[in-house]
């Protein structure tokens, strides 16, 4: 063989997320000076960002060459701890049969990681609210991990628990782990409050970290709730008040309307009647809106009229057509708005539509054909136009005549121009016929 290659590393241990150089060694041992085509070969080269092709090297005849190969390992838990093999393939441009792959391992190291999050951002209660704390191992090694979860405010009225607090993960394995918040001193009423909660993570081999969420503690009694209990409060001693209250020495009777205007109950059933009103009128607003948008989604994917122009040409001279024909596109229907037919020579001209004749006539004379309203092919169907030449008339001029001649076809030839319009079958852009007065 004319071609010897060696491929070395570093004795030493590569840790993931870093970079090594590898060094390829290649002697020409030919009589021509050769130049080599390089690639890398085996997991290296399916590395995001590693450069499987290596170029060209020039080696002069019993001379050799040698080059440094970078190779970054990526920080990846699928990338095991241990040896790895790669190879380059080296392959002579002047003679493809010279081929060499020298192979070399790479020790891999470990590295411990691990990722916490908590899978809602938010939560809420008055008394108490759950979550899920989400780990993962992004580390080639297996981890034993703490966790650990707290108010971030010292003030928060907050205990925070964890069903688990230690962990085992395999290399890539995710877990989930059941969080429990109670709050220790409600609120009956008031504003809402926002406390922070902290979920630290405790690795043995590599930086703790951390991530955060929020609970949102409610009052038991909301501002809504209270107000409508004290209005009905209000309304139901004013009603009593009223009721038990002597009226100019008579028997009592409950007022219904004060001087000044109506009465506490009937201000609140006015009250709740606004709101009823306002609430009806969100929903009706809410409900027009969407069939709306489900309207324009409709007309978004509707088919849309089109004009048609079609020119019809048919010709019996050699090489020509005795029947042409026009095919009404699927999905829609063909609204006529004129036939101006025109044509030469002798013989008799007929526009069938959908297989119905609809005119026939000479082809010296030009002619609009009416086309009825109701008659509107759909998909499919054929405007068609076919030409019938007549033979000249006996005792009419002819060439000469010879030993075996005889009277052959005359010339003639046709155009129809088809104007119209295509109109959808279905959706919003569809016409129906009008029936016949």
């Amino acid at each position: 063989m004319s071609l010897r290659a060696e491929l070395t590393v570093p004795d030493e241990v590569i840790t993931p997320g870093t970079a090594l150089a590898a060094h390829l060694r290649v002697w020409n041992e030919s009589r021509i000076v050769d130049a080599y085509q390089l690639r890398l070969v085996g997991p290296p080269a399916w590395w995001p960002d590693a450069e499987p092709d290596l170029g060209q090297l020039p080696v002069y005849p019993g001379n050799h060459e040698k080059i440094n190969i970078p190779i970054p390992l990526p920080r990846d838990s699928e990338l095991a701890p241990g040896p790895l093999t790669f190879a380059v393939r080296v392959a002579s441009v002047e003679d493809p049969a010279a081929v060499a792959v020298p192979e070399a391992d790479i020790q891999v190291g470990e590295f411990h990681d691990a990722e916490v999050e908590a899978d809602r951002p938010r939560v809420a209660g008055a008394l108490w609210s759950s979550n899920l704390v989400l780990v993962e191992n992004t580390g080639n090694a297996t981890a034993t991990v703490r966790l650990r979860v707290a108010p971030e405010s010292k003030e928060a009225p907050l205990a925070v628990s964890l069903r688990r607090s230690r962990l085992v993960l395999k290399p890539g394995e995710q877990a989930r782990v059941a969080l429990m918040t109670r709050v220790r001193n409600p609120m009956f009423t008031g504003t809402a409050a926002n406390w922070p909660i902290v979920i630290h993570i405790e690795q043995e081999h590599a930086e703790d970290g951390s991530a955060t969420f929020t609970h949102r503690q409610r009052p038991l009694m909301p501002k809504p709730v209270l107000k409508a209990l004290i209005m009905a409060v209000t309304a139901l001693v004013a009603f009593a008040v009223l009721w038990v209250s002597p009226v100019g020495g008579k028997k009592p009777k409950a007022a219904t309307e004060s001087a000044k205007g109506p009465t506490q109950m009937e201000a609140v059933q006015q009250e709740q009647k606004k709101e009823e009103d306002a609430k009806k009128q969100e929903e009706e607003k809410a409900e027009q809106k969407d069939e709306q948008d489900k309207k324009d989604k409709e007309n978004a994917g509707a088919l849309k009229k089109k004009p048609v122009n079609k020119s019809l040409v048919v010709s019996s001279r050699p090489g020509g057509k005795l029947e042409d024909s026009y095919t009404v596109p699927d999905g829609y229907r063909l609204s006529f708005k004129a036939v101006q037919l025109t044509g030469s020579g002798t013989g008799t001209l007929f526009v069938l539509v959908s297989g119905s004749q609809q005119s026939s006539q000479p082809v010296t004379n030009p002619k609009e054909v009416p086309i009825p309203e109701t008659l509107s092919p759909k998909e499919k169907e054929k405007v068609t136009l076919r030409l019938d030449c007549q033979p000249p008339q006996a005792g009419g001029p002819s060439p000469s005549p010879g030993p075996s001649s005889s009277p052959g076809p005359t010339t003639c030839d046709a155009t129809a121009v088809i104007v119209g319009e295509l109109i959808p079958l279905k959706g919003p852009n569809a016409v129906e016929i009008k029936p016949p007065s």
